[in-house]
């Protein structure tokens, strides 16, 4: 195997030079980092990342916290973030919380001093080691109370979504939150469908706002289990929002199930525009998040290109699952 000291012999400078090219830390001239980078290219040299990380007492890790693995949405948003992160040499790794137990990852990820944690599970987790994270100039994204750098604007995207509702003459609109309950009081798309219901004169009816244990829970198998539970309710509901386009999908299963035609006997909202959604059957209308913006807009603020808040935008995708009442 190539070591630095042979890089640096091929390329007629100090091994000092080479690390310096390596790690991005230091002068050095351009025509050196050339030479450098050309012996590197040519001895097909493979730095080693962790006496890097040693030395800088941090590596070039960005750590993901994910709770629903499964969800298209995630791995979407991850692919963004890898892209936008190889642009400057640093590594994204996906970590799965599986019920919750954050506190051993995060554990783990403090042993390691990754530069930056995006937590893109549905809680906050305040923890132990904070310290440690913040001596070792770690970023934290929804790691704590103070920490949200970005923000995704949900309410654009239901207004237009109930708009969309009221002009096609819906009026007793569901919503499959799937969430657990404390979640759901507290999940943007739910606070404004609950803060402008009247408004847009829909019934307001909080029985059929149901919640779940997702992300605990797939995200179909909780729009299946919620789709079932609001037939059997006998509550009147005529379109039915949901939180994710997962939801959705398990949602349609249930009503094709019952006999129910999408969208003649029930219109169907879901959210995130996931790339499938317009081989549903039918193309289902959504809410869509720019989510190469998103997963950018936190490899910015990790590697410090931005200080401030970052709000995503959303809009509505019309397709085929909404049905126009005012029609004849």
């Amino acid at each position: 195997m190539v070591t630095k000291k042979e890089v640096a012999e091929y390329a007629g400078v100090s091994t000092a030079t080479v690390s310096r090219v390596i790690n991005g830390v230091g002068y050095i001239s351009r025509e050196a980092e050339q030479k450098v980078r050309k012996a590197i290219a040519e001895l097909k040299y493979i730095p080693n990342k962790l006496a890097g990380n040693l030395a800088r007492n941090r590596s070039n890790l960005i750590a993901v916290l994910v709770e629903d693995l499964i969800n298209p949405y995630y791995m979407t948003l991850v692919d963004a973030m890898v892209e936008r992160a190889n642009v400057d040499n640093y590594v994204v790794a996906a970590f799965a919380i599986k019920n919750r137990d954050v506190q051993r990852v995060l554990e783990d990820l403090a042993a390691n001093r990754v530069c930056g944690i995006v937590n893109l599970a549905m809680f906050t987790c305040d923890f132990s080691c904070y310290d440690v994270f913040s001596e070792a100039g770690t970023k934290l994204i929804n790691c704590t109370a103070d920490s949200s750098m970005v923000s995704i604007d949900y309410r654009t995207g239901m207004h237009e979504a109930m708009a969309y509702l009221q002009r096609t003459g819906h009026k007793n609109v569901a919503f499959i939150a799937g969430l657990e309950e404390w979640l759901t009081q507290k999940d943007a798309r739910v606070c404004c469908f609950t803060e402008n219901r009247a408004a847009y004169g829909f019934a307001e009816n909080d029985k059929t706002i149901l919640s779940a244990d997702y992300p605990l829970s797939k995200a179909y198998d909780v729009g299946f289990a919620l789709a079932e539970r609001l037939i059997r309710a006998n509550e009147p509901f005529d379109a039915v929002l949901c939180l994710t386009d997962m939801m959705a999908m398990g949602a349609l299963k249930a009503f094709y199930n019952h006999g129910l035609r999408i969208p003649d006997d029930v219109s169907v909202i879901g959210c995130d525009n996931l790339e499938f959604t317009p081989y549903f059957q039918p193309a289902l209308t959504t809410i869509s998040v720019d989510t190469r913006a998103e997963g950018f807009a936190y490899i910015d603020y990790v590697l410090g290109k931005t200080d401030t808040v970052t709000s995503i935008p959303t809009h509505l995708v019309i397709r085929d699952s909404v049905k126009d009442n005012t029609r004849g």
